[in-house]
Parts: C-alpha cells; structure tokens; sequence
C-alpha cells in the first residue's frame, strides 16, 4: 500500500449559520451550528478512503477540541503517529459567521504559531508528500531525507512559505487567481493567446509541473511539451463545496500511483464531476473504470 504525508495545520472550526446582519449592535438566532477540522483533513480522509496509507504532521493542543480531532484521525484510518500533542496549549481554533441572506462571512480565530517538530524516525517508505502551503522546513526535511518522494502543493496563499515550497515540489495545484497574480497576466477565456502566455509566465517561476484550474477553464497544463487543457466536465456553474478536494484528492492518489500526467488530471477532473452531481461516495476503481470506458 502506497504512503501519504499530510502537512498542514489542524485546526478545530465552528461554524454559526445566521439569516441576516444589518448591524453590529444588533441580536441575531443562529439557524444552524456545524463544527469541520479543516479542509485538508477532507483530503485525507477520502484519501483513506482510496486505500492508501495516510499519515498526518501537525501540531495540535492538549485540550478537549485536540482530542476530538486525534480521534476522527483514527475513525477514518488516518495515522496520528506524527501529530505532535503540546501539553498546556490549546488547539488552534476558527469561528465563522455565516450570512445565509448574502453569502457572505466573517472568520475570527484563534491561533498560536506552534513550530512543528519531527519528534521521531520515519518508519515507513514515503511515496507522497501533500501540504496546503505548510511548513516549508518540514517538507525540505522531507525531500532531503526522501528524494524520490514527490512533494505536491495546492497554494491557497501567496506568501514566502509558499513560494519557497513551491520551489522544491514536484507538482503545484494552482486556482487560477494565483496564477494570474503571479503572472501579473490576466486571462481571457476566449483568447487562445491569453491562455498560452498566462500558463507560460507562471511556468517560468518554477521548476515544478503546473497544473492551473479554474471552473470556467477547467484544468491547464503542460505534458510532453503540449500545452493541454480538460475542460471542466458537466454544468461549469455546478460546484458543490468540497469537491475540489476531491479533485486534490484524486490527483494525489493518481501520482501515488504513478499514472502519468494526462491520466491523472483526467480522473481528477472525473472525480469532481461525480461530486458536483452528487455521488459523494465513490473509490479510485470506479473513476478509473469511468476514465478507461471513455478514454
């Protein structure tokens, strides 16, 4: 069985789902409370679900909410063995405030900047390394220790961590508004040129494989000196939350599993597809059956 490195920070966030604000001194009922770990956590967990070895580096608190979270690694076959437990701290924490009426919210958090630690020898081989634009030293360690390990980031920032693992990964997950930001080039859809000078500026940053994806575009990448784009499958304003992480997903599975590039953005895209119209469980077996029945 193939073995994933999950970077990334746990956190514990709740969610209070409200049905208007229409001002800061007002009272408002909340209409629903949820509580989520995270959005890598997601990753993990369905990467579980594919059948692989999931193991989890973070940091998390000694408190009640870190204990909730040890135990959903462990009720979703995720490793916990690497997660450091800091004693006398507490668990960083979100709460976000959502407007039901307009869709909008508003995020308070609590947070401490723990420094992770690799507080003991790696025992296992390590195929993958994912992380969500966390802990540059860690995944350098990681690469050094293990150089045929191949190191993907998915940016959900711009900052120096970022772009300093950006410069050692072998694979960047990149929506498109980064890209452009990067790039300093802002795409136009129908503009062929557009597209090809976009992808070709931000190629030039990194020595990593690229792959920009944006709803509208769907997923663009270079493969044997071809510049490819998969669109989007189905409804292209049809995106139900999380299912980019199914794609992530899907696509970390994919090199675990050394397919080739095509191939793996290809059942990337399937996944997402199956999500976004609501099959919400599903293995790599039949995305992979899907892809070979139509490739």
């Amino acid at each position: 069985m193939k073995n994933v490195i999950m970077i990334g920070n746990l956190s514990y966030n709740v969610n209070l789902f409200i049905n208007s604000l229409t001002s800061q001194n007002g009272k408002y009922p909340i209409i629903k409370k949820t509580k989520t770990l995270g959005n890598i956590l997601n990753i993990a967990m369905i990467l579980s679900k594919y059948d692989l070895d999931v193991w989890y580096f973070s940091i998390i608190g000694d408190d009640i909410e870190g204990k909730e979270i040890i135990n959903n690694l462990h009720s979703n076959r995720i490793h916990s063995d690497y997660v450091n437990i800091l004693n006398n701290t507490k668990t960083n924490k979100n709460y976000t405030i959502r407007n039901m009426k307009n869709n909008t919210k508003m995020i308070f958090y609590e947070r401490n900047n723990y420094k992770y630690e690799l507080l003991r020898e790696i025992n296992f081989n390590v195929d993958v390394v994912y992380t969500d634009s966390s802990n540059y030293e860690l995944c350098k360690l990681l690469k050094e220790k293990y150089p045929n390990t191949k190191l993907i980031i998915t940016i959900d920032k711009l900052d120096e961590e970022t772009i300093n693992i950006c410069k050692i990964a072998d694979y960047i997950i990149m929506p498109l508004k980064y890209a452009e930001i990067l790039s300093s080039t802002k795409l136009d859809i129908a503009n062929k040129k557009s597209i090809i000078d976009l992808y070709m500026k931000t190629n030039k940053l990194f020595s990593a494989t690229i792959i920009i994806y944006d709803e509208r575009l769907g997923s663009l990448y270079l493969s044997n000196n071809r510049l490819n784009i998969v669109p989007k499958l189905g409804d292209k304003n049809l995106n139900k939350e999380s299912s980019f992480d199914v794609y992530k997903s899907t696509f970390i599975c994919s090199i675990a599993n050394e397919f080739d590039l095509d191939k793996t953005v290809k059942l990337s895209c399937i996944s997402k597809f199956l999500y976004d119209n609501n099959k919400l469980n599903f293995d790599m077996k039949e995305v992979v059956k899907i892809y070979e029945q139509n490739n």
